[in-house]
């Protein structure tokens, strides 16, 4: 009778544990990135106070760009290209960066990309600023999809894609991972609308959506609103059941290409 009692409790012991095991994988899991980093000194550096586990995505005209990607990769964080593409509207490219246009070719496209590289020397991903006309684009983002893996082949930087999705049109994630690369997509924009209402409403609409499929990812920007909300509700999120983690934890990485024509020998000489 003693020994079916110690075998119940080992049995109870090792369901439970197995139990514990499957809630803390299945634990809802969130990624935030801060876009649009290197032009505002006392916000940028305000970014970098909050949880390492966000990540930044860097303009690589921006005068601060090269000093922010090192000093975010000190911290261990995760740090993107935010790269500029062109836009249906509200085109800052004129005036403030250098837009990757749908015509370049690919060999133009991946010449540029690795200048972008030299600026955010630390990132080891790529996401979109603006680009709703451009990502839209089936060949334009063919294109880009190609020179990422050119960079990867000629020069040895390898980049994951974030799509940042500026429109439900976007056919980057897609092309991405049908040519091999790493990929994620945004979810959640948390403040289109800098009121403190609206924001709560896109972080609400960002745990609910990690509770419903598992994990969710948040692009946010460097407003002093949405600073001063993340100082406040990322220390809170353990306590609501949800993990905070850093982009490349969330990272589709498909084994293989798909697609033949978006391999770079495709365009290589």
């Amino acid at each position: 009778m003693g020994v079916i009692r110690g075998l119940v409790r080992i049995t109870i012991v090792l369901v439970s544990a197995a139990w514990l095991s499957c809630a803390i994988a299945d634990k809802p899991r969130i990624a935030i990135v801060i876009d649009d980093l290197g032009y505002l000194a006392i916000n940028d550096r305000d970014v970098l106070s909050l949880d390492p586990s966000i990540a930044v995505a860097i303009i690589p005209d921006a005068p601060l760009a090269p000093y922010l990607s090192r000093q975010a990769a000190r911290q261990q964080r995760d740090v993107l290209i935010h790269l500029p593409l062109s836009a249906v509207r509200h085109d800052d490219c004129q005036f403030e960066a250098t837009c990757v246009e749908p015509e370049w070719s690919p060999l133009r496209m991946a010449s540029h990309l690795r200048w972008a590289a030299e600026r955010v020397d630390q990132a080891i991903g790529i996401n979109n600023h603006q680009g709703s006309r451009f990502t839209a684009d089936h060949e334009a983002v063919r294109r880009l999809v190609t020179s990422i893996n050119l960079l990867e082949r000629l020069h040895g930087i390898e980049l994951f894609v974030l799509d940042s999705r500026t429109t439900a049109q976007s056919r980057l994630e897609q092309k991405a991972r049908a040519a091999g690369l790493a990929t994620a997509r945004r979810n959640v924009f948390l403040d289109n609308d800098l009121s403190s209402e609206a924001i709560e409403a896109a972080w609400k609409n960002l745990i609910e959506q990690a509770r419903r499929r598992g994990f969710a990812i948040a692009i946010g920007h460097p407003h002093r609103e949405t600073i001063e909300f993340l100082e406040q509700a990322v220390p809170e999120l353990a306590a609501r059941g949800i993990e905070l983690v850093s982009i490349r934890q969330l990272l589709d990485r498909p084994k293989s290409s798909g697609d033949d024509d978006l391999r770079p020998a495709a365009v290589l000489p």
